[in-house]
């Protein structure tokens, strides 16, 4: 959004050329909660680094451009994709969205997609949902840097609400899931794992025990609601007459059995299109 909004505007698509398209725009208030770049309300628990007393992250953009950015994408009814993972980034994120909407009109099918939200205070998925907006959230982080999360950046009672799945839910919410790589390995199995279990990987210990969801809600989240984000649903995202034959056959059901071994899971076969192919 802050580079080429000129591209943006006259590549965006519905459709794919040689199985590419410009789905939207993307926005970047702030950095990373586990590099203590994201944009907080309030100081980092246990920053490990020179960081000066009170240290609370810092933004990627200035309000004005956050401001301008929303408003010209909902003016251009251009999908809003905003990587926002501090509180303070939220509060920013949402004031834009709200002045953007009452200048622009609500009932638009616009579904902006929130990145990450690693940091959430509950009054803001409020206010997401009002706006309708759609959290794709990264329960990963619990698995890898769920201890350093508890004990660095946001300590032990704030840390159980790292991607905070079961609020969403709670809220009758739909998110997605996602592995940011190169920030994590492409491994769905550990998504999906992360999504179910909150095992943090070193102490063992479940991070947020009250965010955990179930298996077949952890799949949806990695499968038809990601079709619906990104206005896909009616070819993608389930396997029915019409949609394109896409999907995995793994080596076990992941609804049954003991769900701390999810990540043992392994693809056994990919059909793409119709088309087969073992792995």
């Amino acid at each position: 959004m802050l580079a080429d909004r000129q591209f943006i505007e006259q590549n965006v698509s519905a459709t794919y050329t040689n199985r590419f398209r410009v789905a939207g725009a993307k926005l970047t208030i702030d950095g990373s909660p586990q590099g203590f770049t994201a944009w907080r309300d309030r100081p980092y628990y246990a920053p490990v680094g020179d960081y000066p007393k009170g240290y609370a992250g810092y933004a990627a953009a200035t309000p004005e451009q956050v401001l301008d950015a929303t408003d010209w994408a909902y003016a251009k009814n251009i999908q809003l994709l905003t990587h926002s993972n501090g509180e303070r980034a939220s509060d920013l994120l949402i004031s834009a969205l709200t002045i953007a909407e009452m200048k622009n009109g609500p009932g638009k099918d616009r579904r902006p997609v929130l990145i990450h939200g690693q940091f959430l205070r509950e009054d803001q998925l409020d206010a997401y949902k009002r706006l309708g907006v759609l959290p794709s959230l990264f329960p990963m982080h619990t698995f890898y840097w769920g201890d350093w999360h508890t004990t660095k950046t946001v300590g032990p009672v704030l840390g159980q609400n790292i991607s905070p799945t079961g609020w969403v839910r709670k809220r009758g919410m739909i998110f997605t899931t996602h592995h940011d790589a190169p920030v994590a390995f492409p491994d769905s199995m550990r998504v999906l794992d992360a999504t179910v279990t909150r095992v943090a990987r070193g102490s063992g210990k479940v991070i947020g025990p009250d965010q955990r969801v179930d298996v077949i809600t952890a799949l949806k989240a990695m499968t038809i609601w990601p079709a619906w984000q990104h206005y896909e649903e009616k070819a993608k995202g389930s396997i029915e007459v019409g949609k394109l034959a896409d999907f995995a056959i793994l080596s076990r059901d992941p609804t049954k059995g003991d769900p701390n071994t999810i990540d043992r899971i392994t693809v056994t076969e990919t059909v793409r299109r119709g088309s087969p192919s073992s792995r």
